[in-house]
């Protein structure tokens, strides 16, 4: 038998028009989506600041700032011009915890940190932005779905291309931990002020597991190189950035809910921040994985 992406269509619908459902988008439909993760660090996450040739530490968010988690709430607002066209606002906030008691001196930032105290994130500031054109492909090949094998029919597809810009302001100890000699900088990093707004595409498939229940997969990612920020600092600083992220969600809808429909799952997220000149060097870098919890509204 052959599943089409509305087949359930009749059982699920948004406030605004009874003839779309959790797939299928009505005509100037807003849509709501929260979430938020609890995300666990994996692999050597890695901080750095160079000033001109003093040198630096790979600073380990765990095992010298005594991060272990981040909790990742986030926020989706779309707006259909219709049932194929959206455009879409993404929110995201990295709330980094942690400390841990330092028995190494630490060069950072043209000074060194003093060993014998505790370290940890506290004071940083880390928020993303991000504005997209989204586009449903649906429409381009369910005409044409009779003829894949049943597993890849009945997916709803969406693309997506836009741009992020990242606001991070990373500090240790809120920029003041104790030093061993006296500096004229902060222990912190501006990673927005020679940081761009950069190019960022996404894809997001939905499919019904059944009545009430839908699987969700997306991905999202950016990567630039050594583009001029527009900034100097001992000569033009270079701007290179790259992250990837993605959810599986398992999502619950119902009629009487009318719209509304929570959903649970996982959430990987990677991101690498780099700047470097001839006067500075900045790095950080850090992957996440962990479960979330959320929900699609949908009025």
């Amino acid at each position: 038998m052959l599943t089409s992406a509305n087949c359930f269509a009749d059982d699920f619908f948004s406030l605004r028009d009874a003839s779309a459902d959790l797939l299928t988008p009505a005509r100037h439909q807003f849509d709501i989506e929260a979430d938020d993760a609890y995300m666990f660090l994996v692999g050597p996450s890695t901080l750095r600041r160079r000033i001109n040739s003093f040198p630096d530490s790979a600073i380990s968010l765990q095992h010298d700032l005594g991060v272990s988690q981040l909790q990742l709430p986030e926020v989706l607002l779309s707006l259909w011009f219709d049932d194929v066209n959206a455009v879409q606002f993404q929110f995201r906030y990295y709330g980094i915890y942690g400390s841990k008691y330092e028995t190494q001196p630490l060069a950072f930032g043209g000074t060194i940190i003093s060993p014998d105290q505790k370290l940890n994130p506290g004071g940083t500031r880390w928020y993303t932005f991000g504005g997209y054109y989204e586009r449903r492909l649906t429409p381009i090949y369910q005409d044409y779905e009779s003829g894949l094998p049943q597993f890849l029919q009945g997916w709803d597809s969406r693309a997506k291309v836009g741009v992020e810009f990242t606001y991070n302001d990373f500090r240790i100890n809120d920029g003041t931990p104790l030093f061993s000699q006296r500096s004229p900088y902060e222990a912190r990093i501006r990673f927005h002020e020679k940081g761009l707004p950069i190019p960022a595409i996404g894809l997001e498939e939905r499919h019904w597991l059944g009545y009430h229940f839908a699987f969700e997969a997306t991905a999202q990612g950016y990567w630039i190189n050594k583009w001029p920020s527009g900034r100097s600092e001992g000569g033009e600083v270079y701007d290179s950035q790259s992250g990837f992220e993605t959810h599986w969600r398992v999502i619950y809808a119902s009629p009487e809910w009318r719209g509304f429909s929570p959903f649970a799952g996982f959430n990987y997220n990677y991101t690498k921040y780099t700047q470097t000149s001839s006067g500075v060097g900045n790095l950080l870098r850090v992957q996440l994985y962990g479960p979330e919890v959320g929900f699609n509204w949908s009025i």
